[in-house]
């Protein structure tokens, strides 16, 4: 894409998404740790645990975005 030109609208939807996706990651992951700790009584560390996987699926899902948006500016739909 040259530099004056506008992206997609399918490009522009998944940028805008990649924010909710990467904050509903992170809370999901520490949620989930938080109310396992809560239930077992463990604290923190359930939360700490769960804030990392939360991190990495949203660090994992970064990647894919990236991947899936170069793919689309190359103009190639194969899924390698």
């Amino acid at each position: 894409m040259a530099p004056g030109d506008r992206p997609s609208w399918g490009q522009g939807m998944a940028v805008a998404a990649l924010g909710t996706t990467i904050f509903a990651c992170v809370a999901i992951g520490f949620g989930g740790g938080y109310l396992a700790d809560r239930w077992l009584g463990t604290q923190p560390w359930l939360s700490l645990v769960g804030f990392g996987f939360g991190v990495a699926a949203a660090a994992l899902n970064l990647v894919r975005a990236i991947r899936a948006l170069n793919r689309m500016e190359d103009g190639s739909n194969d899924d390698a």
